[in-house]
């Protein structure tokens, strides 16, 4: 599908309306490049298209052939003419690959959202032919990584380009354009689900990665499963915001990331893992010192030193057992003041 409101390079403007072999291209095309001559509609390196007759193309299996010439030669704008005539003529059906050179050469002109279009139709039909279903879905991925990345631009009505992360998201995971969807076990459905995930997780949406790195962990390819292990136990950890935290998100954290050192106990990320982990017992010594200290406010010697003896307890290398020991220590000469 052409997308309205771009002009067309080169013959694809009046081709649209062409016929069936030897239909007349009109005379005003101002990119018709007809040399004239020949027996025949050919295509060389040096000349370009060459028709037998002024304003014809011939019949579609020569034409075919030819386009695949320029196609095979990475003369993608030539081949892109003859195959647009060949894709809207009559009779033609049954060229069902023309949705894949169609596709394969917009995308090497850099049409990137035209080209998905005729992709799309490739792996989205019931097509003939493993290899270009698979070269179109490996293509479609590359676009949307691009799109993921912030590498390439969109328009918006035709008129703005804007970076679209959310388009690439699309791309890659909505189930309407079936990407990775109608085939969960394509070699690069990880390599989608973890781009994406990466891409919540330093967009700081945690919660949105979250899912998603859990889904990896279900896939039989192991080679994003260490990564998605430590990545997911990272995104419940920073959703936990100072000493006021959700404890069910640290408890979270703090079950992934033991997790991790069980599954990957010389990993990569295992040194990184043990400082979340102090992290961890960090936060927490720390909330049940602010408890201490509320007690303390509200006189209550006892419940006070129950909750700091907690800290010491389990939490003692933490910078909030060093200040619960400081705390009880003044308590206890307060005690022996008065009792004097």
């Amino acid at each position: 599908m052409i997308v309205p409101g771009r002009a067309l390079p080169g013959l694809l403007c009046v081709l649209l309306v062409f016929g069936c072999a030897g239909s007349e291209i009109p005379e005003s095309s101002e990119d018709a490049r007809i040399r004239g001559g020949g027996a025949g509609t050919s295509w060389s390196a040096d000349a370009g298209w060459l028709l037998a007759e002024k304003g014809k193309w011939g019949a579609p299996g020569s034409l075919r052939r030819e386009a695949l010439k320029a196609f095979e030669a990475e003369a993608y704008a030539d081949a892109l003419e003859a195959l647009m005539v060949l894709y809207n003529s009559p009779g033609t059906a049954e060229m069902r690959d023309l949705s894949y050179y169609l596709g394969e050469s917009l995308y090497q002109l850099g049409r990137y959202e035209e080209a998905i279009e005729y992709l799309k139709k490739v792996y989205k039909a019931d097509f003939p032919s493993p290899e270009l279903i698979d070269k179109s879905r490996r293509r479609v991925f590359e676009i949307a990584l691009a799109y993921l990345r912030g590498r390439k631009t969109r328009d918006v009505l035709w008129v703005f380009n804007v970076q679209s992360p959310e388009y690439g998201i699309d791309l890659l995971l909505d189930p309407a354009e079936g990407l990775i969807t109608d085939n969960p076990y394509l070699s690069f459905a990880d390599d989608a689900k973890v781009e994406v995930a990466n891409y919540y997780f330093d967009q700081e949406q945690y919660a949105e990665s979250v899912p998603l790195y859990d889904s990896i962990l279900s896939m039989t390819d192991k080679e994003w499963k260490e990564l998605a292990s430590f990545q997911g136990a990272l995104a419940e950890y920073f959703q936990v915001r100072g000493a006021e935290y959700d404890e069910n998100k640290l408890l979270e954290a703090r079950r992934r990331f033991r997790g991790y050192l069980q599954q990957y106990p010389r990993g990569e990320y295992v040194d990184q893992v043990r400082g979340k982990l102090s992290e961890i017992n960090e936060l927490e010594g720390e909330k049940n010192l602010n408890i201490a200290r509320f007690y303390l406010r509200e006189d209550e010697l006892r419940a006070c030193d129950i909750y700091l003896r907690l800290v010491l307890d389990r939490y003692p290398n933490t910078l909030a057992a060093r200040d619960a020991r400081e705390l009880r220590r003044r308590l206890e000469n307060t005690e022996e003041t008065e009792l004097r």
